[in-house]
């Protein structure tokens, strides 16, 4: 099966990203997430998995799921992920003006760090590619397993 691995999990359906840093592993019926911090796990059965998918170019996965009619999606970083709060919105009032000055030899702020999570995360992925590909291969197995499919 899926042997432990130290990830950070981070749900992308909800309004900020946090990044919650565990142990991911899995037993015969369903996908286990353990909080580092606190006894709290989080189970994703594999029944209720519609799909994987490997984020190219980087160490991460992500995971979409099923919560009763809701489909929601996860990923699972396996580096620590670089600062998630300047890739969505910025803070402040929604119709303040952006006040950086940006001109084609100069990026604003948030382009910048946008450049820099990317480049952190390409070269990461270089040393843990095939175990991302290695687990993206195993939860699919075990998702076809959980339904009675053929391999």
């Amino acid at each position: 099966m899926i042997e432990p691995t130290i990830v950070w999990m981070v749900h992308l359906d909800r309004g900020t990203p946090d990044e919650i840093e565990g142990t991911l592993s899995a037993d015969e019926w369903e996908l286990v997430f353990t909080d580092a911090a606190s006894p709290e796990t989080a189970r994703f059965p594999f029944v209720d998995i519609v799909s994987v998918k490997r984020v190219l170019g980087s160490p991460v996965f992500t995971v979409g799921w099923r919560r009763g009619d809701e489909t929601r999606r996860t990923a699972f970083y396996l580096t620590r992920p670089p600062p998630l709060g300047t890739l969505g919105s910025p803070g402040g009032p929604p119709n303040a003006p952006d006040l950086t000055v940006a001109t084609p030899f100069r990026r604003s702020g948030r382009w910048r760090q946008r450049r820099e999570n990317t480049r952190y995360l390409a070269a990461t992925a270089v040393s843990l590619k095939d175990r991302r590909d290695a687990l993206v291969t195993q939860i699919r197995t075990a998702m076809k397993q959980a339904r009675g499919e053929a391999s």
